[in-house]
């Protein structure tokens, strides 16, 4: 595995702006290199055996991993291939079959390394009973805040979500948006040093995605570390300092969004006037891809040092040139990649010598 990007401490000088209101204790937070990473994992494992067959199946391969404090850090993988599994592990749902692990300098199996954490499940379960605000003064109370402060941060926290309006109606008729919402807001109600996020963003509509990454690069910015796990990889692109990639269990890389996208090649893509019938010499037929589509043409040239030899091709045949756009792959296609090279090398492996 590479050797972890240094990460850069969040800035601590930042002035609150014009109108922002402060939440009972929310002060910004340093960040110490000295002090380890946040979440450190060692040959992580876990097994479940079938009640009745007996048959065992590892959930989770030897996962070793490294969280640096202040960075925001996603986890990525398709359905099943052990994120959840690794997150209630370090949150203390689930016991590993092996390995080791420490948050925040201490061992998951004590207690107290749950005590600086805030946690959002994936499914996360609201005693429909209460209101917006008792449930977030019940969490606050939990983490061991005083009654007037567990009150004061459960109201300011329910504006921050965009529920204020609504902190008299109880649960049972909050929409799963809102409910999503108020998880967040629990999670974050005590000011933890860590925030764990189990697919934050299910539920919401844009509008709601757009609030929580706000909330999540704030928490950056106050030098709080965020590990969450998404299927909505543009907003992982957009907020992680690095990712890391799991398939079947297993970790197939870890490295920053840059380096992932920097890594791979490049492509040029020249649009052309109109959707004009030509045929590409065959000399550049094998380098570019063609699509025609809302009365426009794009050429996808794979090999960009030809660019000259195209462009001077379609100057020649009287061929108008609209654009030339260097393009990389996202997130989402380099993930679609690996998965699809992870179920060949699996499949590969079944498979009779």
């Amino acid at each position: 595995m590479p050797e972890p990007n240094t990460v850069k401490p969040p800035r601590s000088d930042r002035q609150p702006l014009a109108g922002e209101r402060s939440i009972p204790g929310h002060a910004r937070r340093g960040v110490d290199p000295a002090a380890g990473p946040a979440v450190s994992i060692r040959g992580l494992t876990k097994s479940y055996r079938h009640p009745w067959t007996q048959k065992v199946t590892r959930g989770l391969e030897p996962l070793t991993l490294d969280v640096h404090r202040g960075e925001v850090f996603g986890y990525l993988g398709p359905n099943g291939a052990g994120k959840t599994t690794t997150l209630k592990i370090l949150t203390g749902l689930l016991k590993p079959t092996g390995g080791t692990a420490m948050i925040l300098g201490e061992p998951i199996e004590r207690v107290s390394s749950r005590a600086r954490i805030g946690f959002l499940p994936e499914q996360p379960y609201f005693y429909d009973s209460l209101n917006g605000l008792e449930y977030l003064e019940f969490v606050a109370r939990l983490s061991g805040m005083p009654g007037r402060d567990a009150t004061r941060a459960a109201r300011a926290w329910l504006a921050k979500v965009g529920l204020g309006e609504r902190e008299r109606q109880v649960l049972r008729k909050y929409s799963k948006g809102m409910l999503q919402r108020l998880g967040l807001a629990a999670a974050m109600v005590h000011e933890p040093e860590l925030l764990i996020l189990d697919e934050p963003m299910s539920g919401l509509d844009p509008f709601g995605r757009r609030d929580v990454r706000d909330l999540i690069l704030e928490q950056r910015e106050r030098g709080t570390t965020v590990l969450f796990s998404s299927h909505i990889l543009p907003d992982v692109e957009a907020l992680c300092d690095r990712v890391a990639i799991l398939l079947e269990g297993k970790l197939e890389r870890v490295a920053t969004v840059g380096d992932l996208i920097d890594g791979t090649a490049p492509v040029v893509e020249v649009h052309v006037e109109g959707a004009r019938v030509f045929e590409i010499p065959p000399r550049l037929a094998p380098v570019i891809e063609r699509s025609d589509a809302g009365g426009s043409t794009a050429l996808r040239l794979r090999e960009p040092e030809r660019l000259q030899e195209l462009l001077g091709w379609l100057l020649s045949e009287r061929i108008a040139v609209n654009s030339v756009t260097p393009v990389r792959p996202s997130l989402e296609q380099l993930f679609m990649a690996a998965a699809e090279r992870s179920a060949f090398q699996a499949q590969s492996e079944r498979r009779p010598a």
